[in-house]
């Protein structure tokens, strides 16, 4: 299925309400989604073909930091992949417009979606205790950070330069330090 990604509008409110109530179990309001399109970032992925909405991504930037505030896909249509192009295209763009660190809270007990967000980069940051409600659960802050990823790429590669590398019988070991 060919997909589109583009800004939420007030038009798609019904459907997203719908897949919030579906997904949630204490969901957002019409009100709040409107609060997102009028000031802040909002997202929406189709299905190209028939104009179908699969899921959504709203959050707002503060200076050079992003927090995604809300993200959900259609529950018959998770696991597809759907979920992480919107992840994917909420950090190319904001990207562009000098965001370098992006924050967002999970439920403790949603692995599947802490898992997709450690493959971007997101490392855990913290805890809130008893954020969520109905069921009670504490949130897992994550943080991703691209100065200390480029930080931290640079460091192990000065570090990799400092050492001889030695090959025996295909194998490659780590020589001695040369610094």
């Amino acid at each position: 299925m060919k997909t589109r990604i583009r800004k939420m509008t007030f038009e798609d409110l019904p459907r997203i309400t719908e897949i919030e109530e579906e997904i949630f179990s204490v969901p957002w309001s019409k009100q709040m989604f409107e609060q997102e399109i009028k000031n802040h970032y909002a997202f929406v992925i189709t299905n190209e073909e028939n104009n179908d909405l699969i899921g959504y991504v709203c959050g707002w930037i503060v200076l050079d930091e992003f927090t995604i505030t809300n993200i959900g896909i259609a529950k018959a249509l998770q696991k597809k992949g759907y979920g992480r192009s919107l992840v994917r295209f909420i950090i190319s763009a904001l990207i562009k417009e000098k965001c370098f660190k992006f924050f967002l809270e999970v439920r403790s007990s949603n692995i599947l979606a802490i898992r997709l967000y450690e493959t971007f980069g997101f490392k855990s940051a913290g805890i809130r205790k008893n954020y969520y409600q109905h069921p009670p659960e504490d949130a897992i802050m994550m943080k991703l950070d691209f100065f200390s990823l480029l930080e931290k790429d640079k460091k192990q590669k000065d570090q990799e330069q400092c050492f001889h590398y030695t090959s025996i019988d295909n194998k490659v070991i780590k020589g001695k330090n040369s610094c």
